[in-house]
């Protein structure tokens, strides 16, 4: 690998770990507004983004207050989101679906995060509620604001879509 690759690699995930770090407050907990996974959306347009956001995700985690399940299945739950994101590209070239996946799998795997790292015992009245909190937030984040700030983009700056879609070289 190149070393411009890897510094442009690093300096995604280091945006994502930063935003999220920078919002702690309500980027961890039942009611998360993690302004960063609008970030997921950048494998649309590019899957060597894919890489980068995961790693991001994985360096915030590393400081979230639920410890190492939110470094393993929070990271995990990022990656198969992404994959999801780099599939639906491929398959129906939707934006708007893919911008759904974050939420879906977020949705269905923080509360686990939550509810084991509140030490709590897992309840699923407490399961649900987060699934609710957690997806809300989710959709707020890169539905609402992702997609439609990369719809903005593709109308009034294209050329910046372009730029993201041409592959990293030195």
């Amino acid at each position: 690998m190149k070393t411009r690759f890897i510094a442009q690699m690093g300096m995604v995930a280091a945006i994502y770990a930063a935003l999220t770090v920078a919002i702690a407050p309500i980027a961890f907990g039942p009611f998360q507004f993690r302004i960063a996974e609008s970030l997921n959306l950048l494998a649309f347009f590019n899957p060597i983004f894919a890489p980068a956001v995961a790693i991001g995700v994985l360096v915030a985690n590393l400081l979230s207050p639920y410890g190492i399940i939110d470094v393993i299945l929070g990271t995990s739950a990022t990656i198969l989101a992404l994959l999801l994101i780099l599939a639906t590209k491929k398959l129906t070239n939707s934006l708007l679906l893919a911008s759904l996946w974050p939420t879906i799998v977020n949705a269905l795997v923080i509360p686990i995060v939550i509810i084991i790292g509140m030490a709590e015992g897992f309840a699923w009245a407490s399961y649900w509620f987060f699934v609710g909190s957690v997806g809300f937030g989710q959709f707020v984040v890169v539905t609402l604001f992702g997609y439609t700030l990369c719809r903005v983009l593709m109308a009034k700056y294209p050329k910046i879509i372009e730029a993201l879609k041409l592959p990293f070289s030195s």
